[in-house]
């Protein structure tokens, strides 16, 4: 044999799939000595292996260390295992380089020592007969699963005639670490789910206590005698498990937190006395107490086997103060007056493990209207908010936050943490989501919804792998461990043995990290949402600043969330509550909280919105204090939620963006009409949220593109058109209510809609006209031929600055040029219609088609309302007219005065661009064909008063200093001067008072008063029209509405509006007056 393994050519070559860096001195010297008591066949057989997984293994390292350790003490075995079972072998060295309590469990039983060796064989061969008869079995029934009471017969028949404590100690250590072999070989190579391997690290500890009570029992019983109950029964007593071992949820070096129990006080009935020796009588309590320390001790202490368990008793009553076990009097007595909510938290987890079962059962039956109660207390909460303060800030102290897998920030108590708490708010009223196990409560959570298919998908995924990964930290040494290594090389062995295999992109190091960081991160983040998003109620809620901003409040529960939460408060509570907000009938204002705080349908989670609706409670009712009549904007509100289905979501999302919820609440307050829209258009409350993102209204391209995307290969329009109109309308009136925009720019925006929609509606009837009275070869499958039709708009429309309830003046007019020249193939447009359809005939139909499609009254209400009765024929005449009866009308001197004043707001709306250009050349050739004549100042003037005749004086359009007095003045200018200069002619009021002023024909203090008075006019105008008011025009005669009306602007009272209204038409009709006296002076 050659002096060093490595000069050794052939050594060399048996392990040639070992990369060379990595064959270091130590594995050389471990590999020398292996070499040294084997036979070369099995050497040989060992180098294969190798070559084969060493880039599998976790740890070579530790793996050789302990494949010598277990040829020192069995060679003959190993080499056994190599030759004949190299399969066994491959996976024995895997658990080798994974877990060293397993490995040393492993060499200890395959040793020679008798204490380790199952019996039956010589000596001398018991080391070589365990590896090949109990290795073997073990790894051949890899992941055999059994059950507790499986586990409590195998290891009664080796226990239950046992005489000594000692001994008792022993078999019950090397029956757990036998059945810990078992487990971790179906884990680590039957891959099963941590479920199953939890589950059975847990009931093998729930066997091991069960047989080590009864085994004390009956021995107690033959020294110290039968406790016997008041009915000569014998005294239950039963042992309880809470945390890791309650939720069936054990780890490879987990505590046992247990809590002792026995049924009834009384005397022990003494045993038969020994050798004339009489012994003391004892209590129930202290026979019991006996039995628990000694049990603790069997079961907890360390001898040189180790211990089963550490045992943890500091759940029991009182801590480590209280009495070791109590009577179930004493124990219902404790929880009643001085149980915590901790103490509540603890008990979800807590299920009977040993001795008389039903008596653990029984108890607990009888705490859980304790622990699920069906509303929590600023106590409990308070409680809840302590406890997990003081987790976090013991990870942070001890610098773990971010390596504890455990403790730290989305690591397992988090998600543990945040289960509990959701199970002790729903568990009152939802009992199918009382359970001790994790992994089913969030399934159960998930079925009531109380968590979202996503949250309990990601929740559970991301549980599974951190506990996995935490087998894993303790399956290396039988350690309580959670923190991750820092050195690089113990997370490579550590992502090994996760499963993580090398890419050409990131290192298994790197991979493990970046998998760990995501995990954490999303449990975090849903974990942040749950209880200090969707509860903040518990871990802080929203509080008013001042203004619409809120912050967090963790330490205080505010009244309005136990008003929410509460199933059946008192009524004096409900006016504590609500009177500081300003309702009046409180009582139905709370039944108003109680609709918000339930779903529409049965699909959606009723409990998870109402704890979004608490988070939300005290943001909400101050917004709600804030509008001129809490009671009824609660009321628009209450009934608009119920519209929109899933109030959960809306509380959730008013949570994280509490403008949005400003916005929420003062829309409902005020828009009648925008409430009307969500009302039967429920999708469009994310315009809510796109209103405060968007940086302004959007442009008339945009909005044509979104027209042309939605209308692609429709068959019915309609539905189409109501839908962008009430998309378009909603976002425009929500900037309007938030003072985003300037009133011109609203005006424009609500044009640009109009326009689109009349384009859209006239583009389809003409196509579908075609299809019915041209010729086949130019209907739909035939060249296209431009429509000469031009529609003119004119007043508000005109002007590019309607509201949301104007009506659209048109005159449909075809363009006789157009029709009169011929297309590409020589022809004009009259030769493409069926024989005996006239273009007057087709253009009339035409502007028919479009005005009913537009003013039908459908399910989805009126589009527009269309007005063409300033056509030159009149309401009587023919809808479409020529552009030359257009023009003619006017030269042949039937045009009267206020015709033409009307077309200074004259503007094309649709048509091909150069029949809208030639059109616009007509209207304005008509205005300037007309001789200005002083007196015609005087006729508009006249007009204006008859206008104002009928009126109320409330009238912010006809009254006295309205918008027409502003119209008619700039109308009259334009007519005087338009020949002077044709640049004055633009449609748009305020545009107009610019050019005028611009051409120096109106003075500059009065341009800015009617401009100044104009914008607040129309301002105001357009709130009433959100407000969806009877009388359009007129200001409210109701205090409440003028309230609405003021709250909408942002008066701080009605009287204030009504101020400045008032100053601004008087100043209106001022300039009025100012400017007709002038020019009747010129």
């Amino acid at each position: 044999m050659p002096d060093s393994f490595h000069h050794d050519q052939s050594a060399a070559e048996s392990f040639a799939g070992i990369p060379a860096n990595e064959l270091s001195p130590r594995i050389a010297a471990n590999l020398e000595q292996i070499r040294s008591r084997v036979s070369s066949p099995a050497f040989q057989s060992l180098g294969a292996c190798l070559s084969e997984s060493w880039i599998s293994l976790s740890d070579p390292d530790r793996a050789i260390n302990n494949l010598e350790r277990l040829v020192l003490n069995s060679a003959s075995a190993v080499e056994s295992l190599l030759l004949d079972h190299r399969s066994a072998f491959t996976d024995l060295l895997a658990l080798f380089a994974t877990s060293q309590y397993l490995s040393d469990t492993v060499i200890r039983y395959a040793s020679g020592n008798p204490a380790f060796s199952p019996t039956g064989f010589p000596a001398e061969r018991r080391n070589v007969r365990w590896l090949e008869v109990e290795w073997l079995s073990i790894w051949q029934r890899q992941g055999e699963l059994l059950s507790s009471d499986q586990l409590f017969e195998l290891l009664w028949r080796k226990l239950e005639f046992v005489d000594s404590t000692e001994q008792a100690m022993e078999v019950l250590r090397r029956f757990k670490h036998s059945q810990t072999l078992r487990i971790g070989v179906g884990d680590l190579f039957a891959e099963r789910r941590l479920d199953q391997v939890a589950s059975q690290i847990s009931h093998l500890a729930s066997a091991i206590v069960d047989c080590a009570y009864r085994w004390l029992r009956t021995r107690f019983v033959a020294k110290w005698g039968r406790p016997v109950g008041a009915n000569g029964r014998d005294c239950q007593y039963c042992v309880l498990a809470c945390g890791k071992l309650g939720g069936f949820e054990l780890n490879y070096s987990s505590d046992i937190d247990l809590i002792f129990i026995f049924d009834e006080a009384g005397l022990v009935a003494p045993a038969d006395s020994r050798q004339g020796r009489t012994l003391p009588k004892l209590t129930h309590q202290e026979f019991f107490a006996r039995l628990s320390q000694q049990l603790v001790k069997l079961v907890g202490e360390p001898t040189q086997d180790g211990a089963c368990y550490r045992v943890d008793l500091r759940l029991r009553p009182n801590g480590g103060s209280g009495k070791i076990c109590r009577s179930y009097d004493s124990m219902m007595q404790y929880y009643d007056l001085q149980g915590r909510t901790w103490e509540r938290q603890a008990l979800i987890k807590c299920r009977p493990i040993a001795g008389e079962c039903e008596l653990g059962e029984r108890l607990l039956a009888q705490l859980n209207p304790w622990i699920y109660r069906r509303n929590l207390s600023r106590a409990d909460i308070g409680g809840i908010k302590a406890l997990k303060r003081r987790i976090e800030r013991r990870a942070r102290d001890a610098g773990e936050d971010g390596t504890n897998i455990k403790t730290g920030h989305g690591g397992i108590r988090d998600i543990e943490f945040v289960i509990q708490f959701l199970q002790l708010l729903n568990g009152g009223d939802l009992p199918e989501i009382r359970t001790p196990n994790t992994l089913e409560a969030v399934q159960r959570l998930e079925k009531t919804k109380c968590l979202s298919p996503a949250e309990s998908t990601v929740l559970a995924q991301n549980y599974r792998w951190l506990r996995r990964l935490e087998h894993r930290l303790q399956m290396m040494f039988d350690l309580q461990t959670h923190s991750l290594p820092t050195a690089s090389g113990e997370l490579l062995k550590i992502a090994k043995t996760m499963g993580l295999v090398d890419t050409p992109s990131a290192s298994l190091v790197i991979q493990f990290q970046s998998t760990l960081k995501e995990v954490t991160e999303s449990n975090r983040k849903i974990l942040d949402h749950l209880l200090h998003g969707s509860f903040g109620m518990a871990f802080g809620s929203m509080r008013d600043t001042g203004g619409s901003e809120y912050r967090l409040d963790r330490e205080d529960v505010p009244l309005e969330v136990d008003l929410i939460l509460d199933p059946d408060p008192e009524i004096s509570m409900i006016e504590d509550a609500l009177k500081p907000y300003g309702f009046g009938d409180m009582k139905s204002s709370y039944q108003r909280l109680v609709e918000l705080s339930q779903e529409p349908t049965a699909f959606l989670a009723n409990r998870r919105c109402k704890h979004f609706l608490a988070s939300v409670a005290p943001a909400l009712l101050a917004e709600l204090s804030k509008t001129p009549d809490p009671d009824q904007s609660l009321v628009t509100l209450a009934t608009v939620s119920e519209c929109l289905g899933a109030k959960g979501v809306l509380w959730e999302l008013f949570r994280f963006n509490p403008p949005t919820l400003s916005l929420y609440v003062r829309l409902c307050a005020s828009s009648d009409y925008l409430v009307g829209i969500l009302k039967t258009n429920p999708g469009m409350i994310d315009e809510l949220l796109d209103a405060l993102q968007l940086d302004g209204l959007p442009s008339r391209d945009r909005l044509e593109s979104n027209m042309v995307e939605l209308a692609k290969g429709a068959t019915d329009l309609v539905p189409i058109l109501h839908g962008f109109k009430n998309t378009q309308h909603m976002r425009v009136g929500i900037r309007d209510i938030l003072n985003r925009d300037e009133v011109r720019e609203t005006q424009q925006s609500l044009a640009d809609v109009a326009e689109i929609c009349l384009k859209a509606v006239a583009e389809f009837q003409y196509q579908r006209l075609l299809d019915k009275y041209a010729e086949p070869s130019q209907s739909l499958g035939g060249p296209v031929i431009a429509c000469p039709l031009v529609i003119l708009a004119l007043g508000k429309l005109g002007g590019g600055e309607p509201n949301y309830h104007s009506d659209l003046d048109v005159i449909f007019l075809y363009d006789s040029a157009a029709i009169a020249s011929p297309t590409e193939g020589g022809a004009c447009f009259a030769d493409f219609l069926k024989e005996g359809i006239t273009e007057q005939f087709f253009f009339s139909e035409l502007a028919a088609a479009i005005t009913q499609m537009v003013t039908q009254h459908s399910q989805y209400g009126r589009l527009y309302e269309i007005d063409s009765r300033l056509r030159p024929t009149g309401k009587s005449g023919a809808l479409a007219v020529s552009t030359n009866e257009f023009h003619r009308y006017f030269s042949s001197g039937k045009g009267q005065l206020w015709e033409r004043q009307a077309l200074c707001k004259a503007r094309p709306v649709f048509g091909v661009d150069a029949n809208c250009a030639r059109i616009s050349e007509t209207v304005q050739r008509i205005i300037l064909d007309q001789t200005w004549l002083p007196e015609m100042a005087g006729e508009i003037q006249a007009m204006r008063s008859a206008m104002q005749k009928d009126c109320s004086d409330r009238n912010l359009k006809r009254g006295r200093g309205g918008t027409v007095d502003v119209e008619f003045a700039i109308q009259m200018l334009q007519l005087r001067y338009a020949k002077t200069d044709p640049e004055v002619l633009v449609p748009g009021t305020l545009e107009a008072i610019e050019q005028l002023e611009l051409a120096g024909f109106l003075a500059s203090e009065l341009a800015d008063c009617l401009r100044t008075g104009y914008r607040f006019l129309r301002t105001v105008e357009a709130r009433l029209r959100l407000m969806n008011t009877a009388a359009r025009h007129d200001l409210p005669e109701s205090e409440k509405q003028m309230d609405k009306l003021a709250f909408l602007l942002q008066y701080q009272t009605a009287d204030q509006l009504g101020v400045v209204v008032n100053e601004q038409r008087h100043k209106i009709r001022e300039a009025f007056d100012s400017i007709f006296s002038n020019i009747e002076l010129s």
